[in-house]
């Protein structure tokens, strides 16, 4: 017979069972169904062996050993169960429970703490053992989540998370002995200190030390954890990060990363933006269509009536004005679905006018930047930050944009060293820039415009995309010494820059990230530059060229792919009349813009919410629901993927989704659409993207 040289042969509990080689008694106990209590152990973290909860017995050996820590080997007898282990993990447990302040009564956790569950386990109604408690801090300095040392129970877990799972090595193990604590670099508090608030620490936390301050409490003590549990992506940035999100009596209790499995570059992390800032709320929630009256108050109406009130002014000011009066404008934050079903109910149709986004200005200047540049290659998948060696952030802030770039490029520096250079805004990224260049932002352009000449003044930099030659030959008549000095670096910095240049130029793998102070400029010179400079680097498989643009909205990418950015920029013209119809996401955002509608004769909007932004300016507001409220298709950042997101939970009572919402306008406009049910535009959506 044929032995698996892989494969070894345990004892647990009496029970012969087979184990991989190599792997711990803590693992193979749980492949084979038998359980051992843990609560320092993580299965998506680095075995620790600290807390001493899971101690079996190995081999008859009067010393207990940490089963996530002890490997197997051929032939070992493990007792995981019996009156001496039973009393060690006891004894463990109320040690816990004595030192810090475990009263269950109070605590947000209260539900779902491993703490707890294992007390309850363990049937533990009280303390044989003294009180050591002394009090200790409670850090409510971030906005998300707060940490209350009173209850930690030191295990580690959210240590290892920060270092390994988010590579942000923030948090760490603060004083000896009775003191000790989890820290914030080196003692800081949090608002102090350079944590990204991506609440990977939460996550894994076993206890109430770490909970989110805008969903505290959602599971009753004693009780199961009555929540369906849907794995999907978070739509926010454009990142698509996989997700599992945790649902009870239509609320979302709370969302989590997906630590498991194929989670991405990630590693199945979350930003603030997918974990926290998804309760928040934009404001009063439309639950039915609302009509702005003549004294400007907002009074409600039924569909039939909003939508005859829309259609009767939309056809007014087409006969007024004919053709080129009436627009459209979406938020980048939509599905594929409803931005497509938008555009036709605007572009095409007996009232058929321009469509534009609220980006529409990044995605003008990207146009014409790649049509200079002959527009025969894509820009890199945003995972290609894993493998540079040298990252230059030209006017990008991926803190705030797509906070998850920010982590990758902190993880890169500290396990690979890669170099990263900062041109603009480095407050965000600081101190982990290792070539920072604070310049405002008006001189970003100046600063690429002088790095591109510098290296094609290299001898080993001549080539590049013949159709950006001209963009070359221009900046090599820059004086990059005159540039310096216009956007105020001195001696120092000038010896800095040199420095990038010369790393830039050794780098194997560079990557260029530009941001929105680039892509929105008026001047689109800064982004030809960018992309000359990448040129110069050579392309990545699949003809991509080593550039990441940011984009400013979630399905920024989509959107575009889908045409709904307009070439023609008549949000731009000074007096904008006629009647406008908006697409509105969660957050609009864009005040110059929406400044600008302020004379139009007519605004109607699809919206979730009453946005102060929209409610002098819009006659009639017709709701729609969030995003986690309805299905629908998003591509990523770069445009390279397109992940189906299923609803997580119904919308209101009377808020028709937006598919039902635009069908019933688009019949009151006598628009036939080219499709008839939510698959067929979901499919036509799919095609015309991948198209692109």
């Amino acid at each position: 017979m044929e032995t698996n040289v892989d494969k070894v042969k345990i004892t647990i509990d009496g029970k012969e069972v087979p184990a991989d080689q190599g792997t711990s008694i803590l693992d193979a106990a749980r492949q084979n169904g038998i359980h051992i209590p843990t609560l320092c152990y993580h299965s998506a973290l680095s075995d620790w062996g600290g807390c001493r909860i899971c101690v079996v017995e190995v081999d008859g050996s009067p010393k207990l050993a940490a089963s996530c820590v002890t490997p197997v080997r051929n032939g070992m007898v493990v007792i995981t169960s019996n009156d001496k282990i039973i009393e060690s993990r006891r004894l463990i447990l109320e040690y816990l429970f004595a030192e810090r302040n475990h009263n269950c009564m109070f605590c947000p956790q209260s539900g779902d703490c491993e703490l707890q569950k294992l007390a309850y386990e363990m049937q533990m109604d009280h303390l044989t053992v003294p009180s050591s408690y002394h009090e200790f801090p409670t850090d409510v300095t971030s906005e998300y989540l707060a940490i209350d040392h009173n209850r930690c129970i030191l295990c580690g877990r959210c240590v290892r998370a920060c270092q390994e799972i988010s590579g942000a090595r923030v948090l760490n193990f603060n004083n000896r002995g009775s003191k000790n604590l989890i820290g914030f670099d080196l003692g800081d508090q949090r608002e102090d200190s350079t944590c990204y608030d991506c609440g990977v620490c939460m996550q894994v936390c076993p206890t109430g030390a770490i909970y989110n301050r805008y969903r505290t409490h959602y599971a009753v003590k004693g009780h199961d954890k009555a929540w369906d549990s849907i794995e999907s992506f978070c739509p926010r940035c454009g990142l698509l990060c996989p997700t599992i999100s945790c649902i009870h009596d239509n609320n979302i209790l709370k969302i989590e990363g997906k630590l498991l499995g194929d989670n991405g570059p990630g590693k199945g992390q979350l930003c603030y933006r997918g974990r926290f800032e998804v309760f928040k709320t934009g404001g009063q929630r439309l639950l039915q269509p609302m009509v702005r009256n003549k004294e400007g108050k907002w009074t409600e109406e039924s569909w039939e009536n909003a939508l005859d009130l829309i259609a009767q002014k939309f056809r007014g000011i087409n006969d007024k004005h004919g053709s080129g009066g009436l627009f459209g404008m979406a938020s980048s934050e939509c599905s594929n679905e409803s931005l497509l079903f938008f555009r036709d109910l605007v572009g095409k149709g007996p009232m058929a006018g321009p469509v534009d986004t609220f980006d529409g200005r990044h995605f003008r200047n990207m146009s014409r930047a790649f049509k200079e540049a002959g527009g025969a290659f894509h820009e890199a998948a945003w995972n290609q930050i894993q493998e540079a060696d040298f990252v230059l952030m030209a006017g990008a802030n991926p803190r705030e944009s797509q906070p998850l770039i920010a982590s990758l490029l902190r993880q890169a520096m500290f396990e690979k060293g890669t170099g990263i250079a900062m041109i603009g805004d480095g407050k965000p990224m600081s101190p982990f820039t290792s070539y920072p260049f604070p310049v405002e932002d008006k001189d970003v352009p100046l600063l690429i415009r002088a790095l591109l000449s510098e290296v094609l003044a290299s001898s080993k930099h001549s080539g590049g995309i013949s159709s950006l030659e001209k963009v070359s030959q221009e900046a090599k008549k820059s004086n990059v010494e005159d540039i310096l000095i216009r956007v105020g670096m001195d001696g120092d910095n000038k010896i800095v820059f040199h420095q990038m240049v010369k790393a830039f130029i050794e780098a194997k793998n560079a990557l260029i990230i530009v941001g929105g102070v680039v892509t929105g400029s008026a001047d689109a010179f800064g982004l030809s530059d960018a992309l000359a400079l990448a040129s110069l680097k050579g392309f990545l498989p699949e003809n991509r060229l080593r550039i990441i643009l940011l984009k400013p909205q979630g399905n920024s990418a989509g959107a575009w792919k889908l045409g709904l950015a307009s070439d023609n920029d008549f949000i731009g013209k000074e007096k904008l009349k006629g009647g406008l119809l908006l697409l509105g996401g969660e957050d609009i955002t864009d005040t110059a813009i929406l400044h600008r509608l302020k004379g139009m004769d007519f605004i109607a909007a699809f919206s979730p919410y009453l946005h102060e932004s929209l409610s002098g300016k819009a006659h009639v507001l017709l709701p729609i629901p969030l995003w986690m409220e309805e299905s629908g298709t998003y591509t990523s950042l770069d445009g390279c993927e397109t992940a189906f997101q299923k609803k997580l939970i119904d919308a209101p009572a009377g808020v028709k989704n937006s598919w039902e919402a635009m069908c019933a306008f688009a019949e009151k406009i006598g628009l036939k659409p080219d499709f008839k049910t939510w698959d067929d535009i979901s499919l036509m959506a799919g095609k015309r993207i991948h198209n692109d």
